[in-house]
């Protein structure tokens, strides 16, 4: 059974709708850019959240994604950001290639204010983009 774990930000865990909001998303081959604009405890950043060893990722609306069969773990979620470990994504709805190890590739989930977004990918950072 697939369970989500936080992934704090800038040491903290966000959570609540109106936390992130997607500004953008950029894919450039294997590299998936995410341009966020999170509020903390104590002010608001920019920042891009950089996938890196990307093979998939998919961007549904919140509605739609909370509707659908795959939400269990996303519905008792306590993070916007979180790895979602025994994946069903990537042990059953994503076929990953024979020729990569599937155990060197992660989960991720990200919800905004509109959109859920998951993601498929060996690591991510962190960057904070100055105004």
């Amino acid at each position: 059974m697939e369970q989500s774990k936080p992934i704090k930000i800038n040491q903290q865990i966000i959570y609540g709708r109106d936390k992130i909001w997607l500004n953008g998303l950029q894919q450039n081959d294997n590299v998936l850019t995410l341009l966020l604009e999170i509020d903390f405890e104590t002010r608001s950043s920019q920042l891009n959240l950089i996938f890196s060893g990307l093979i998939f990722h998919s961007s549904t609306e919140l509605d739609t994604y909370e509707k659908s069969k795959w939400s269990t773990s996303w519905l008792t979620s306590q993070s916007n950001f979180e790895i979602i470990e025994q994946s069903n994504l990537i042990h059953e709805r994503v076929k990953i290639r024979n020729d990569y190890n599937v155990q060197d590739f992660k989960h991720y989930r990200v919800s905004t204010y509109d959109y859920i977004i998951d993601v498929i990918a060996k690591d991510y950072q962190l960057e904070e983009v100055t105004k």
